[in-house]
Order: C-alpha cells, then structure tokens, then sequence
C-alpha cells in the first residue's frame, strides 16, 4: 500500500553533535522522532513540538544535539540549539514518551502531525479501528544513513493486539499496542499511523443485491515505536521467554505506545504553561510570537520561558504530594 508522502515530511532525525561551525552542524543521526502542531488560542496560529521516545532522550541525556530535516529545494538542514531537555509524561513513568517544543524555520521540508489526528479509544471506535488494520511506520534505517538528503525507511505491519492490561516492556509493565511488524535500530521513537477499515459497496449489472467489499480509508497517528522483544533464539519455542536485547533473535511483534499517552504528555503542566507564556508574550507585543514556518522565523519561545515552566510544574507536583 502507497503511504502519502506528507508522512514521510513528518519525521525527523535525531543527531548526536559532533562539529559546529557558523553556518551549520554536523553529527551523525541516531534515532527518530516527529513533529507535531497543537492549536493556539490565538486564531490562526499554532505549537510545533518534536516528539520521540523516552529511553532515547535518556540515551542522549547531557550530550548535545541536533534535529536533521530535508530543505525545501534539496539538501538538508538542521534544527539548531535544542534544548536537550525533554518533557516526559507527567504521572506515567512506564510511557516511553518525549516531548520537546520546537521551532520551526521557512527552509524545513516538514510536515506538522495535528493532534486531531491521534488516535483515542473514542475514536478507534468511531472509526472502527481494531485487530488486523494495516499500520505503517518510518524513521531512519542506520545501515544506510545520507548526510546529503533524508531517505526515512516505510514498515509495514498490522495490528496484533490491543490488550487492556499492561505488557512487560524494559521501562516496566506498560500500556502499549502490539503491532507485527519487525522494528529495527533507529526506528526508536517512530511515528505509527493506523488505516481505517471501510466497507465500500459495488452495483452488480445484473440488479441482485450490492456487494460489500472492505477497503481502506484515512490514516491516524496510532502512537510511536517503543521497540521490539528479542529473546534467545533456544528460547523460540518456549511458551514463557526472557528478553535478550544483546543476544536475542526479533521476534517480530513491536511495541507501540498509544497516542494517547503523547497526548497527554503534550497537555502536561509544563508544556501547558509554557504555551500560555508564549500566547501572552504574543499578545502583548502584537506582533507573529507563535509557530509559523511560512509567516515567521521569530522564535515561538525562549530557554527561559521553557526552563520558567518546567519549573512551575515540578513545584506543582511536589505541592500535591
């Protein structure tokens, strides 16, 4: 199945910075992530977040990176002074979620994930989501990786289950959806995008009765990839399996953190407080203060405002203890 090339604008590639000069930076990409817009209450305008998985902001923790996006008219570019400072899910530890608010610039190839898109459990009824959708992912394949231009790999696979208890993942028992598809290295922190099933109807010419076939209809953000089980391969027939990420052989069922819990890591105190300052901010000078790639290079927030909300929100939390 054809995936749409927005999909393809949507991610992102997490680099490790090696070299700076005046007029770029160099390091070498080591996971993926996506972008994401949230609405402003300021009409017309919106939040641009990156977001990818948590274990990977853990692995990159006080080093200093870069995000590599494709340039509008060829060659890359780079999302410069990030703030390595990544806001995980405000109460659930086990969610492999990582947010950071971002910046766009007129020269990035990207495309923004809306947040109505994000599949809830309201929506997957709605929509009649469920058990053998298609589901497809991309991000970066490190076997073949270009500083010239960012090919991100597409994998397909389908829905295998959506249990309604917690699974065993390396960050503990967790709400995720399995999926089978083979995740690999670098596809960490991937946007997954689910198709709807839809039932299309044919007029038969001999005037009997319509057929009903099932098709497929929109795509929605399911979640992101939060990796794979690889257990021993003397273990591949064993009904109960310990993981082997060293030694182990992929069993080919992935994880996938619901976008539900991006949701709500999007909506935590923190990233709430700092999109009120921004909107404030852009209010009081009458002036473009919010995210617009198109209309504004002005950045949409400062170190310090972010650094003032994290703050805020963590007295908040302490506070309810």
């Amino acid at each position: 199945m054809r995936v749409p090339d927005v999909v393809l604008k949507s991610v992102g590639f997490i680099c490790e910075t090696t070299h700076v000069t005046a007029n770029s930076v160099e390091g070498d990409p080591y996971a993926t992530g996506f972008f994401v817009s949230v609405p402003s209450s300021i009409r017309g305008k919106s939040h641009s977040f990156f977001v990818t998985a948590k274990h990977i902001a853990q692995d990159l923790k006080d080093r200093k990176i870069h995000f590599q996006v494709n340039k509008v008219g060829g060659g890359v570019t780079q999302v410069r002074d990030v703030f390595n400072k990544w806001v995980l899910h405000p109460t659930d530890k086990t969610a492999d979620v990582a947010v950071l608010p971002v910046t766009p610039h007129r020269d990035m190839d990207t495309v923004f994930i809306p947040i109505d898109v994000f599949v809830t459990p309201e929506m997957m009824k709605a929509k009649n989501i469920g058990v053998g959708d298609e589901v497809f992912t991309t991000g970066l394949f490190t076997p073949a990786q270009n500083n010239s231009r960012n090919f991100p790999i597409v994998r397909h696979g389908n829905i295998a289950m959506l249990p309604d208890e917690q699974i065993q993942t390396e960050l503990g028992y967790a709400d995720v959806y399995l999926v089978e598809a083979r995740s690999i290295g670098g596809i960490s922190g991937s946007p997954v995008f689910v198709r709807e099933t839809v039932t299309l109807q044919a007029t038969r010419d001999d005037g009997g009765a319509n057929l009903d076939f099932l098709g497929v209809g929109d795509f929605y953000l399911f979640g992101l990839t939060h990796g794979h089980w690889d257990i021993k391969e003397s273990d591949m027939n064993k009904a109960m399996v310990k993981q082997d990420r060293k030694h182990g052989v992929n069993m080919g069922i992935a994880m996938v953190v619901p976008a539900t819990k991006i949701l709500e890591t999007i909506n935590s105190p923190a990233l709430m407080d700092l999109r009120r300052q921004v909107e404030e901010k852009a209010r009081k000078a009458s002036v473009p203060g919010l995210d617009s790639a198109r209309k504004s290079e002005k950045p949409t927030f400062t170190k310090q405002d972010f650094e003032s909300a994290l703050k805020k929100a963590s007295r908040k939390t302490t506070a309810k203890k």
